[in-house]
């Protein structure tokens, strides 16, 4: 009994500490942005690796870990940018943290700087100032708070110089989409204090940059109201699109306005009330493509009738989510990588690989794939293996039977 009051107390003086730890964190300012440069590199080139919706908890599904480290052995990206809901509706701080650092640490280990906004499920019970405490305790953490007293939390930019390192040569916006419209219900949108200063601060880049825009993309979680515009119906299958039980018609993506091989698998999900921040980016000529996330199973790059500085379409671009956790589609599943050109600042490529072309399609992979989609059945092997002697060849059996039965 001794012993357990003592381990007890222990324990209790932990919490107290961690209490007081999160205290002090909820009190910082985390409005200094980063010391650290981001810049093009010697041949021209910078390469980005979005992670739309990893939305797990403190125990996250392997495969997704696994598919964030191979994606970034793979890839070779100068930056990841995690656009909302990286974690999911968590109860504690305690929580909260070990879920960041779990999808964190894979980023840190690999050396390669990393940015974030807000979704809408991240700060649901655990605030966003409290997260900010997690991300920035890694010195490879670019996110700030451009300003503080503005509405959210993170909205801000990351300059990418020249090669040569002597001037902007592209620029990157990162919005907090917030969370939901508690006055006319369902999701929120950008307000306006956050987009005023956008505009302000493409202004101040215009102005260094000899009055010419400076070529940008924005990265952040709820697609833009402008994607519903570019949705139609059909009373006949169409291929690309899904079929809505509801009132018996399928939904697609306009052709004309859509690049090649574009997924509409869920209706676009805005939020309720249209910011205009498409008209404003129109306005200032600056923006490529907005890079969301947020509508999981929807992988799409929508050219809008907007134009930037160049005459170019506002592309609006989802990104499929990487969870395994929330729901998902087992063959769009990934990322997505957005290639830069100092030389074509203009113009971006991007492509959205899937987990399996990240991870190899073999029966291990799907094997992976299946079981953080059933937990379950892992955490029993994973049980199964610390019997002595026969326990990883028992949990490595347990799971192909499960495994043959579940696809019998």
């Amino acid at each position: 009994m001794k012993a357990f009051k003592r381990v007890l107390a222990v324990i209790l003086s932990l919490v107290m500490v961690l209490s007081l730890t999160c205290t002090a964190f909820a009190d910082s300012d985390y409005s200094t942005p980063p010391t650290e440069r981001l810049r093009f590199d010697s041949k021209g080139y910078f390469r980005i690796l979005q992670l739309a919706d990893c939305q797990d908890g403190m125990l996250p599904r392997y495969g997704m870990i696994e598919f964030i480290k191979k994606a970034l052995d793979k890839y070779k990206p100068d930056l990841v940018v995690f656009t909302g809901d990286n974690t999911t509706s968590i109860s504690t701080e305690f929580e909260a943290k070990l879920a960041i650092e779990a999808i964190i640490d894979p980023v840190a280990e690999a050396g390669v700087p990393f940015t974030f906004v807000f979704g809408n499920h991240d700060a649901e019970d655990v605030s966003k100032e409290y997260h900010y405490s997690i991300y920035s305790q890694y010195s490879n953490c670019y996110a700030y708070d451009a300003v503080p007293e503005m509405y959210g939390m993170g909205t801000h930019n990351l300059p990418i110089y020249s090669a040569d390192g002597s001037k902007v040569a592209f620029n990157l916006w990162m919005f907090d989409s917030n969370m939901y419209n508690e006055e006319k219900g369902g999701y929120d949108h950008i307000h306006e204090d956050q987009l005023q200063w956008y505009v302000d601060a493409s202004n101040t880049l215009k102005a260094q940059n000899g009055g010419e825009a400076v070529p940008s993309l924005c990265f952040q979680h709820i697609v833009p109201n402008e994607a519903v515009d570019y949705v139609r119906t059909s009373d006949t299958e169409v291929k690309n699109g899904y079929y809505n039980e509801d009132n018996g018609k399928w939904y697609y993506l306009d052709p004309e306005y859509v690049e090649k091989d574009s997924l509409l698998m869920e209706h676009p999900c805005p939020g309720t009330v249209d910011s205009m921040q498409m008209e404003l980016f129109e306005q200032q000529g600056d923006v490529l493509g907005v890079f969301v996330g947020h509508d999981h199973v929807n992988d799409y790059i929508i050219n809008t009738t907007l134009k930037n500085a160049k005459g170019e379409s506002i592309d609006i671009v989802n990104t499929p989510g990487c969870t395994f956790s929330s729901y998902g589609d087992e063959l769009m599943r990934g990322c997505r990588i957005i290639d830069l050109n100092e030389k074509d600042p203009w113009n971006y490529k991007t492509e959205s690989p899937t987990f399996f072309n990240v991870m190899g399609d073999t029966e291990e992979t799907r094997m992976m794939s299946y079981f953080s989609r059933e937990i379950g059945w892992w955490y029993v092997a994973k049980v199964l293996e610390f019997i002595p002697e026969i326990g990883p060849a028992l949990a490595e059996g347990f799971l192909k039977l499960v495994y043959t039965l579940a696809h019998l």
